[in-house]
């Protein structure tokens, strides 16, 4: 499911800057002045993150709030409670400090049709809203819910982010991306599961 990093950076002379891309399920840190971090969202989150005095800062894509405590090791950062210790661990362990951070965040649309799909985007914002809270790192801007994806384009080291609504057409990349993502979160095996009985 990852792809090479180095497929996924590419320069773009509307930013100036080398853009890369953040696929579901995985986040990038940078420090870099002309380094933007970019994803595209539908009923996922994303939370953008940086120490403003360091300059070092990061975003994260994530499909579900919780594992629940389940033993998924292979699960990794779909689901936000792990999306979200993983990019705090990595901008700890680049200089930041916790009681700098502050966080943007993105997404949770109502995209996917079904009632369980329409509560995905709900859940993801209530999680982060309260994981932020309850982490003490102040939430200094938000765009969630409503019913179009988005494109988010943040730059770390000025904490500048950039988001386009995006119309649905009758034919979704984007949506039809994030169901085959579910589909596969639903049929790919759970590593290291123990059933007791």
């Amino acid at each position: 499911m990852s792809l090479n990093r180095s497929s996924r950076r590419y320069f773009d002379p509307r930013f100036d800057a080398t853009i890369i891309t953040v696929a579901p399920g995985e986040h990038e840190i940078t420090a870099a002045k002309d380094e933007i971090v970019a994803t595209v969202l539908g009923s996922c989150v994303s939370v953008c993150m940086r120490d403003p005095q360091l300059g070092v800062g990061g975003l994260n894509h994530f499909l579900l709030p919780k594992n629940n405590g389940g033993t998924d090791t292979s699960a990794g950062e779909r689901y936000g409670d792990t999306a979200m210790e993983v990019l705090i661990n990595g901008l700890l362990k680049r200089g930041a400090r916790r009681g700098q951070l502050e966080a943007k965040v993105f997404g949770g649309a109502r995209v996917l049709s079904g009632a369980t799909m329409l509560a995905i985007g709900e859940g993801n914002i209530i999680f982060v809203n309260e994981f932020l809270a309850r982490e003490g790192i102040p939430v200094v801007s938000r765009d969630v819910g409503g019913t179009r994806s988005r494109r988010i384009h943040y730059q770390p080291a000025t904490g500048r982010a950039w988001v386009q609504h995006v119309q649905q057409a009758a034919r979704d990349p984007e949506r039809e991306q994030e169901m085959a993502y579910l589909n596969r979160l639903k049929t790919q095996p759970v590593a290291g599961e123990v059933e007791i009985w």
